[in-house]
């Protein structure tokens, strides 16, 4: 079973790696707006695809519906790569991803068809570079999907959220959308301290290894809570509002926010 999803998976990637090249001349020859918007809908195709290979089970808590207009800022706790693959079959997004995927063999030149932002943690001065990035992408109608915390983690606690990759959302005066990520169980039995690491991938856990174990797993399932949206022209544009909009990010994900709230802000 686990060598039939890995050949699953490689056809199904070298398809839309075509599909997605074929699109990007297309779209260049015609001329046609808003490219990444066009690319983050046949992304979700990938990745939704790529969920029910690995028959994930997602549970949906809130209104998706808006997301397809997009535009928006997604952002989200973070356990691992496993989180992109869910969030992805969800709504068509582009990806934020640490500066070392880009030189993958392979997957590197896979997220950069698929338009990904990548951001260099190591050099603060290259991430306005990103921002920028981020921010032309959200003008041109992609949902973007961002990770704050900046790392991924074994889910005791989320990390406070990084306040410069926000300056994008600032500088658009876009929605964010806070979604609260929660892995229910796998194989049938309850997500614990025992058996979290089957797919949860942060710290030094090598990717490649993690992934085939993860391959051998008949079932998994997961919980999207979609958290109150946050207009980002309630704050100011500069070093105070990140910092407010950073925290305020942070207690929508982790449900700090009540229910009947419907745009959240600074004032």
């Amino acid at each position: 079973m686990r060598w039939i999803k890995l050949i699953a998976i490689l056809s199904l990637g070298l398809f839309f790696f075509g599909v997605l090249a074929v699109l990007h001349l297309c779209i260049s020859v015609l001329r046609l707006p808003n490219r990444w918007k066009i690319v983050s809908r046949w992304i979700r195709g990938f990745t939704w695809s790529m969920a029910r290979i690995l028959n994930i089970k997602i549970t949906v808590e809130g209104d998706a519906t808006q997301l397809e207009r997009g535009g928006y800022l997604i952002i989200s706790n973070h356990f691992g790569y496993l989180d992109g693959i869910v969030l992805g079959s969800l709504f068509p997004v582009v990806f934020v991803s640490k500066r070392e995927v880009k030189s993958w063999p392979i997957v590197g030149q896979w997220t950069m068809l698929c338009g990904s932002v990548f951001i260099n943690r190591q050099r603060k001065g290259l991430i306005p570079l990103a921002v920028t990035e981020i921010s032309r992408k959200l003008k041109q109608g992609a949902n973007i999907l961002l990770f704050p915390e900046g790392a991924a983690t074994n889910g005791d606690r989320v990390l406070p959220f990084q306040t410069a990759p926000l300056a994008a959302p600032l500088r658009s005066r876009a929605i964010i959308v806070p979604i609260t990520l929660a892995y229910q169980s796998i194989e049938g039995q309850p997500v614990s301290a025992a058996n979290r690491d089957l797919i949860y991938c942060y710290d030094d856990m090598p990717d490649v290894p993690h992934f085939w174990k993860l391959l051998a797993l008949r079932r998994i399932e997961v919980r999207v809570t979609i958290q109150p949206m946050i207009d980002c022209s309630r704050y100011e544009d500069n070093s105070a509002g990140r910092k407010k909009l950073a925290e305020d990010c942070y207690n929508h994900v982790l449900g700090r926010i009540r229910k009947t709230d419907r745009v959240a802000g600074s004032r």
